[in-house]
């Protein structure tokens, strides 16, 4: 499946309703959901939300294709698992992060519900994203997880320098810090500078003993 119109029939034909059933339970208007499903007009990413909530599938997947389709289910999830510390991403400007380079680092850290994926840790330096991740945080990253979503969390990098931030491509692509601090700008995504999708950070904890 790689348009937005057959993803939102999939979703709506595995919950055994037609559309028009679908559209009579959930209070939708018929017309805009068979013109979103039929391709004739995309839907925004805060549509696929609202869409994915009733339908229990991943906004993302509904949106972009990003997979899974759904979330896995907590049997799935893994159990205890031990991931990699690796040196220290900047959440403000762009700063060096040559640790990034050697997965096998000595510290790992045990952590448990994670998705399947390739997972690393690191602290985050700095306060641009500080609303959910103060300096002091440790975030965990997902290396496989690098298909780009409107308001996600990643790790970017730029000829070896590392910054944390949420991506946006609405006007222009971007990325914002999302931060108590009004001096943090956001850095756009210019075609002259070869950036490079680390991966998405789905975890931040912090230490407050």
């Amino acid at each position: 499946m790689s348009e937005q119109g057959d993803r939102l029939k999939l979703a709506i034909a595995e919950t055994g309703m037609t559309m028009s059933e679908a559209c009579e339970r959930f209070a939708w208007s018929y017309n805009t959901v068979k013109s979103n499903a039929n391709g004739n007009a995309s839907f925004s990413f805060k549509k696929a939300m609202a869409y994915a909530a009733r339908l229990k599938v991943r906004a993302e997947w509904l949106f972009n294709g990003t997979s899974p389709m759904r979330e896995p289910t907590k049997a799935q999830r893994r159990a205890a698992i031990e991931v990699p510390v690796v040196g220290w991403v900047q959440a403000g400007n762009l700063s060096d992060a040559t640790a990034f380079h050697d997965m096998a680092e000595i510290e790992t850290v045990t952590t448990d519900g994670l998705n399947p994926g390739k997972w690393f840790a690191t602290d985050v330096h700095g306060d641009s994203m500080d609303r959910v991740s103060p300096e002091g945080s440790r975030v965990f990253v997902n290396s496989e997880d690098k298909d780009l979503v409107t308001g996600g969390f990643f790790l970017f990098s730029l000829r070896g320098e590392t910054t944390y931030k949420r991506y946006y491509d609405d006007p222009v692509p971007r990325l914002e810090p999302y931060s108590t601090n009004p001096a943090n700008r956001p850095i756009y995504l210019t075609s002259d500078r070869d950036w490079t999708v680390v991966g998405r950070v789905c975890r931040s904890v912090i230490d407050l003993s």
